[in-house]
């Protein structure tokens, strides 16, 4: 999984960056044998880290026994006002054999086809209710646009969940293939969750069907149940939407939707478990 030489290398602490906490170093937080950045996106702006209309605090992200932390909740940054933040982990590498250092952040690396695995639960009582508070996403992503192929940021939405807003929508979550317009690309679910989930995504090739599943409870790839709770293959008319590798890495968000929508309270998720084999 490793394209690094061909892909942009950026620097994971730009200027005026901050650390997820005390001990983190070039913004990475450890998490089952991986490193995540925390500082998304790359740009700052005086207010802090600011993307899609809204503020993005690394120090919403923190790794203890219980796993990777996510929270949406209000914080204020160097030079900006208090108010609710989002928060984006990226795959940065693994942690083995590649040191992480001041100055000297740890090398990249870029999985590809094979199968994904995301064990998740929310503290605040079940997935549905992150669904009408904001949006909890878990996908793959390319920063630079390759305009060469349809999904031009590799983009493979293993789940986006909430409803957008839109409570009145009985499914609250979401498959999705990039470029989301096209009549099929979004493939709506609903989850039934106890507030416990896994997520699991089989990229085999490019041009070829995708296989995203959900499992209520948490697993990893070695104890799935023979079948999973919720499932969808992509058709093979979507095949032009099904990206080859290139320099896409895994997000995992938990993010404001709509921008301008306040929450009813602090929202959270746990990463309990991530698998790419």
């Amino acid at each position: 999984m490793n394209k690094s030489k061909k892909c942009k290398q950026r620097n994971p602490m730009p200027n005026g960056a901050i650390e997820p906490n005390a001990t983190s170093v070039n913004g990475m937080l450890e998490f089952d044998g991986y490193y995540w950045w925390t500082n998304y996106p790359f740009g700052i702006s005086n207010s802090g880290y600011w993307f899609n209309n809204q503020q993005w605090d690394p120090r919403c992200a923190s790794v203890d026994n219980d796993g990777l932390h996510l929270k949406m909740k209000e914080t204020q940054l160097p030079n900006g006002p208090k108010q609710w933040s989002s928060i984006e982990l990226v795959l940065w590498g693994e942690v083995a054999n590649n040191p992480n250092a001041v100055g000297s952040p740890p090398k990249r690396k870029y999985p590809g086809y094979g199968k994904y695995l995301i064990a998740a639960e929310t503290t605040v009582g079940n997935f549905n209710d992150i669904a009408n508070n904001c949006c909890f996403g878990v996908f793959t992503y390319q920063f630079e646009a390759d305009t060469s192929i349809t999904n031009s940021h590799r983009e493979l939405d293993m789940l986006e969940c909430s409803r957008w807003n839109n409570l009145s929508d009985p499914t609250n979550a979401q498959f999705t293939l990039q470029p989301w317009k096209p009549s099929g690309n979004v493939h709506r679910i609903t989850l039934k969750d106890k507030g416990k989930i896994t997520i699991v995504m089989d990229w085999k090739n490019e041009n070829t069907p995708v296989v995203y599943s959900i499992y209520y409870g948490i697993y990893d790839l070695n104890n799935l149940p023979p079948t999973p709770d919720i499932t969808w293959t992509t058709l093979i008319s979507q095949n032009q939407y099904i990206p080859n590798e290139g320099c896409q890495t895994v997000h995992l968000n938990l993010w404001r939707q709509p921008q301008n929508y306040t929450p009813s309270g602090e929202q959270e998720v746990v990463i309990k478990k991530f698998q790419y084999q």
